[in-house]
């Protein structure tokens, strides 16, 4: 910073209105009256103000941020960073005091002349802290647009529109970086207890839901897995192709998102359940095709399953262990048959028709499946990319990406019915 001219002062110009211009015959209802009018003052002339805090009740002192001198806290030796300070000692102030009869404020002393040059300019003033301007309806429009996941240029475009340029908007790139910051912030807050609210929220409209966490030593969620009841419908119309791929960046812890894949009557992607998850480890893996696998049978046959759980208890506890554990078919088929004779459940319809099905849901029989015009992960890398370019970004808090993930189906649905009606 260059130490300014102790012989050279600056003040207003002569062509200033007369009527912003501090003097004594004013009087104001109240010191922040009195502090606002030396606020606009300072604005059409171009410096910043501040408030002294160290008068009393009956005295306000309105000074430029410029007074003063900066003293640091710290020896020298001990500083490990250089802040260079604006304060250059600038006297230029107005006192307020209260009449004595605890009337009206007046100003009983005015200093106009500045000891560094004055930014009268709307691109310099709205950069100082007190000349900020926070129209509410636009900073309502800044959040939606964060909330709809607007690249920051795109959301710096529409403001200097709506404000017909530039030099008419208010608000710096900076301030609006800032607010984005603060509400990544307050969202981050009790983001898992937002998580479980917002799914007992969607479980109210919608019993269907399904979810699942898995919790570590520390009780800490580390992975969770969900799907909604209209990607169980299109799990029950399009399963006959599945791909699962992961793809990062989609939320502020950067878990990676897991997804369940397979295409319509239309060749449309649809995602039949999501995950996140804490690491690509071969026991979390584990972890999440157990809850898929449990998702696709207990709903598709959750009625039946539970009136034959009721007839023979334990039953669900050992058809579980029969999902889970073979590893290649002749094991399953051997469980299975184990399962049948301990419980005399041979003439089940339920577990017939699990059984006659098996290859949709028992990994050993994973191979040798139509593969949908599909060649490796094409079509989950498809989705991968509208997620991340459309509906999340990685500041995102899992709360907000899961509402989030929720509009992107939403979009997909609406898709979906566009191309059916133009087919």
């Amino acid at each position: 910073m260059i130490t300014p001219d102790v012989n050279q002062t600056y003040t207003h110009g002569e062509d200033l209105d007369p009527e912003v211009v501090p003097n004594f015959e004013m009087s104001f209802e109240s010191f922040e009256d009195a502090f606002l009018f030396y606020k606009k003052y300072a604005g059409l002339v171009g410096f910043p103000i501040k408030k002294n805090r160290k008068r009393g009740t009956t005295r306000k002192d309105f000074c430029c941020s410029l007074e003063g001198k900066h003293n640091t806290k710290v020896q020298d030796g001990d500083c490990k960073t250089s802040k260079t300070s604006k304060r250059d000692g600038c006297k230029a102030m107005v006192c307020a005091r209260e009449a004595r009869d605890g009337g009206r404020v007046f100003f009983t002393r005015i200093v106009f002349e500045h000891n560094h040059k004055l930014n009268p300019t709307p691109s310099m003033t709205k950069r100082m802290r007190a000349h900020k301007v926070e129209d509410p309806s636009v900073m309502n429009l800044v959040d939606t647009m964060h909330a709809s996941q607007v690249p920051h240029p795109n959301v710096m475009r529409v403001l200097r529109s709506v404000a017909s340029g530039a030099k008419n908007l208010h608000l710096t790139e900076r301030d609006v970086q800032n607010r984005r910051a603060a509400h990544v912030r307050e969202e981050r807050m009790d983001d898992i207890p937002k998580l479980l609210a917002f799914f007992r929220e969607c479980k109210a409209n919608n019993p269907q839901l399904f979810y699942e966490f898995q919790l570590d030593d520390k009780n800490v969620v580390k992975n969770v897995f969900w799907s909604h009841t209209s990607q169980q419908g299109d799990y029950v119309d399009y399963s006959s192709v599945v791909t699962f791929d992961t793809t990062y960046r989609t939320n502020q812890y950067s878990m990676p998102l897991a997804m369940f894949v397979g295409f319509n009557n239309q060749l449309q992607n649809v995602i039949f359940g999501q995950a996140l998850l804490r690491d690509e480890r071969a026991d979390t893996f584990e972890w999440l095709f157990k809850q898929f696998r449990a998702w696709h049978v207990m709903n598709k046959f959750r009625n039946e399953l539970n009136h034959l759980n009721t007839q023979h208890p334990g039953l669900s506890k050992t058809l579980t262990s029969v999902i889970n554990h073979p590893l290649r078919p002749i094991e399953f088929e051997q469980a299975w048959a184990a399962m049948l004779d301990k419980y005399e459940v041979h003439e089940s319809k339920v577990l017939m028709k699990l059984y006659d099905e098996r290859n949709m849901w028992v990994g050993a029989y994973f191979k040798e499946i139509f593969c949908g015009t599909m060649t490796s992960t094409q079509r989950s890398e498809s989705v991968n990319s509208t997620v991340k370019h459309g509906y999340c970004d990685n500041s995102m808090a899992i709360h907000e990406f899961a509402k989030s993930f929720l509009e992107l189906l939403a979009h997909n649905k609406e898709k979906e019915a566009e191309e059916e009606f133009n087919s």
